[in-house]
């Protein structure tokens, strides 16, 4: 009787060998029998789901994407407690997101002279945008921002505070983790009103 293959194990496997690969020895060494190697399958049946290295470094930068989204989906809670775990999401807080930071910036500096994968790392830019104005406008509902925030300036200024966070937390590794944490709420806190004006 034929082994029946678990394609949805299959990928992740492959996803997880990908990223060690691209952590490890960079994006450089990323290739399909290197990937193959690491995952322990072979070369020949890689390359049938991955023809191209293009579509290698896609399917890593959409693995990343699938993976925070579907932690971000599984969050709960309502107001700045679920904005500031919303922010975290994207923070370099333990290894896993801290891999997908790394990885991350290898395609971000790739992206610069590279047009074949520009686009999947401006989809990573965007949602990154996205989930800081969700942050947002989830303190607005329950919250309020203080009168007059500028919701889309708000953005651009959280994303940027969150970028420059996630680089200090990934050079300084563990012990940065508290202090960041504490800036984004400090953050947070300084642009939201206790005042309930709502009817």
């Amino acid at each position: 009787m034929p082994r029946l293959i678990d394609h949805r194990r299959r990928e992740r496997d492959i996803g997880d060998a990908a990223l060690r690969v691209l952590t490890i020895d960079g994006l450089a060494a990323l290739s399909v029998r290197r990937v193959a190697e690491e995952a322990g399958i072979a070369t020949a049946s890689l390359r049938r789901a991955f023809p191209t290295q293009d579509a290698l470094r896609r399917f890593c930068l959409n693995r990343i994407r699938g993976d925070v989204n579907a932690r971000i989906q599984a969050l709960h809670g309502e107001g700045a407690e679920l904005a500031l775990s919303l922010l975290c999401e994207l923070l370099p807080l333990d290894e896993i997101r801290r891999t997908e930071l790394i990885v991350q910036l290898q395609f971000g500096s790739l992206a610069l002279t590279d047009p074949s994968v520009s686009e999947n790392v401006r989809d990573l830019h965007r949602d990154v945008r996205a989930v800081c104005a969700a942050a947002l406008e989830e303190i607005d509902r329950v919250a309020l921002l203080r009168p007059g925030t500028d919701l889309d300036i708000e953005t651009e200024r959280l994303h940027g505070l969150l970028d420059g966070l996630a680089m200090h937390a990934l050079s300084q590794a563990a012990e940065a983790s508290d202090r960041v944490v504490a800036v984004l709420k400090h953050h947070l806190k300084a642009i939201t009103t206790t005042d309930d004006r709502r009817p």
